[in-house]
């Protein structure tokens, strides 16, 4: 090209060809980059295939578990170490409600249910002729359970109430004296009022008799163990 012909040449066919020559290298730059980022892409892809396959054989592979059986549970919950007996007496209320019979039966049968304990029952009678009998006995411990219908909500009495407040009584032999006591409520259902559970903090609510029996027994039945494991041997 002659100097002539470069003197014609004008600005805004160099700015043309400069931005195209821009244009070219950023392409090729963008292939590059596309490139790379597609070789990246099926790096991972393939180590994600991998990974999944190890997951799926480490996942295949059953680890044992070892379940409990009942005879592993029954060794390892609290018994008494020497065999206890009770002789049980009741105090019923004045109407006599089927309910008392039911949760007095249901409550001993639930502690004659336990290793090392026998019930034997002493029949009606209150809690200080209770009290007194235990002072005749040489080992054997008295409980009374006492019924009393629980006709009070917010203050206001209801009339031919069918729910009880079952109490319990422990009485040493010997001394007579009450080494521990529980209550449980029965709420019979229909009665029209829901009294509320504070369990384990308040006494307990049961919609049952035989809930309110198996609830009073298991009471009584757990002091029984921490009694006897804080007995210290005789020298």
């Amino acid at each position: 090209m002659s100097a002539g012909a470069a003197s014609k040449v004008r600005p805004s066919e160099i700015k043309t060809a400069v931005r195209e020559a821009i244009l070219l290298i950023t392409h090729q730059r963008v292939r590059k980059a596309a490139a790379a980022l597609l070789v990246m892409f099926v790096f991972c892809t393939a180590v994600r295939a991998q990974s999944g396959r190890h997951g799926e054989k480490l996942t295949a592979v059953p680890v044992p578990v070892d379940t409990p059986t009942a005879n592993s549970v029954t060794t390892s919950s609290a018994h008494l170490p020497e065999k206890t007996h009770l002789l049980v007496a009741r105090q019923t209320t004045r109407k006599h409600l089927r309910t008392e019979d039911v949760a007095f039966a249901s409550f001993v049968k639930r502690l004659n249910g336990y290793t090392n304990v026998e019930c034997l029952p002493l029949g009606d009678m209150k809690q200080s002729q209770a009290a007194a009998r235990a002072k005749t006995e040489t080992v054997n411990p008295v409980v009374i359970v006492t019924f009393d219908i629980d006709s009070y909500a917010g203050g206001t009495i209801i009339l031919n109430s069918q729910d009880l407040e079952i109490e319990y009584f422990l009485f040493a032999p010997h001394s007579g004296k009450k080494q521990t006591q529980g209550k449980v409520y029965f709420q019979s259902v229909g009665s029209g009022r829901l009294r509320k559970s504070n369990w384990p903090n308040g006494t307990p609510v049961k919609m049952t008799p035989e809930d309110a029996g198996i609830e009073a027994a298991e009471s009584l039945y757990q002091w029984l163990v921490f009694a006897a494991a804080m007995k210290k041997p005789a020298p």
